[in-house]
């Protein structure tokens, strides 16, 4: 079991992620801002609030594989007033999509996700 100074799995991609994005804005400051644009563009409310988008980005996130963005998405879409039921309907649908690898993804990640942003 992690000490309680050792942060959880949210927070320590999160902060490897931002790590990373100083990096590739350093490095290659035209592909970091074009895609940091459109994610500007695209995440801002609209036609569908961003909580029900952060929500389709979870599934996505599940039918893709991808843990750093369900961790992220997890969190952004907690942050927007998701709830954890809300949450875990989105991971259904990923699941559908993405069959037995995006169960596993579930299995294995969201529930802790789930925990450690409820924690805070």
């Amino acid at each position: 079991m992690p000490s309680k100074k050792e942060k959880g799995r949210v927070s320590r991609i999160i902060k490897q992620r931002t790590k990373n994005q100083k990096r590739i804005e350093s490095e290659a400051p035209l592909l970091a801002e074009g895609f940091g644009n459109m994610m500007k563009a695209y995440y801002t409310e609209s036609a569908l609030p961003v909580k029900h988008k952060e929500l389709i980005a979870v599934a996505l996130s599940i039918s893709r594989c991808c843990v750093p963005c369900l961790a992220v998405h997890t969190k952004n879409a907690i942050e927007a007033g998701a709830t954890r039921d809300e949450v875990i309907d989105a991971a259904k649908i990923g699941v559908e999509f993405g069959g037995g690898p995006s169960f596993a993804m579930v299995r294995n990640n969201l529930l802790e996700f789930l925990d450690e942003l409820e924690k805070k």
